[in-house]
């Protein structure tokens, strides 16, 4: 009971309350800066993980190939 008595008389002050004086669209904002904030970091993050996978490959193809050995087991 005291939880729908407090969402009513929330809901009357946010209904009462002035365009200008609501928090929703701080709220919105902070969210929206947040959720790019976010997917520019991923993005920075995918970028790096790809740039060090292609210096990995190019490593790779600049080494000569290992000469293999026959590797002789005593018995």
């Amino acid at each position: 009971m005291k939880l729908v008595t407090l969402f009513l008389v929330m809901s009357l002050v946010m209904l009462m309350a002035e365009p200008g004086e609501c928090f929703f669209r701080s709220l919105w904002k902070g969210a929206k800066a947040a959720f790019r904030g976010a997917h520019s970091a991923w993005r920075a993050h995918r970028e790096q993980v790809r740039e060090q996978k292609r210096l990995a490959w190019e490593n790779r193809q600049q080494m000569p190939p290992d000469q293999y050995a026959p590797i002789i087991v005593a018995d």
